[in-house]
């Protein structure tokens, strides 16, 4: 079972989200991936208040860039988000990732952060790095 996975958590807990070298730690997609089963493992209160944490930590232009490439994203459920309020943003978010996977084996959270996705931008995808950081933390300090 995922929350029984300590040697991840303990991986992803090591992350540090500066880190946009490409050196092959943790990339984007493996963070996407991990942030995936943990919204789709986890009770809808934690991942609403995780999800409340990081977008909490971002400035309104990172969270209406990510609001729009969610919209933006074709393998997205969300059609409509409210960038200003960071509980739509968690909502919408916790959707994408929850997503069935897409038919190349990717889900939509994993596919907006791929080469050429909507949120490829290197920040954005340290952002996403730092997410699954922040999740590895919390579980290993027993959430």
């Amino acid at each position: 079972m995922f929350f029984n996975q300590k040697d991840r958590h303990e991986q992803m807990a090591r992350i540090d989200p500066r880190d946009t070298d490409g050196d092959g730690t943790v990339s984007p997609q493996e963070a996407a991936a991990y942030i995936q089963d943990y919204m789709q493992n986890a009770s809808p209160e934690e991942r609403q208040q995780i999800l409340k944490d990081y977008i909490g930590g971002m400035s309104p232009e990172q969270r209406q860039q990510m609001g729009d490439a969610i919209v933006k994203s074709p393998a997205n459920p969300v059609q409509r988000v409210n960038h200003d309020d960071p509980g739509d943003l968690a909502d919408a978010y916790a959707r994408t990732a929850q997503a069935p996977r897409q038919d190349d084996g990717k889900s939509p959270l994993e596919a907006a952060f791929s080469e050429g996705g909507m949120l490829s931008s290197p920040l954005v995808k340290a952002g996403l790095v730092g997410l699954a950081g922040m999740i590895g933390s919390k579980l290993l300090r027993g959430r």
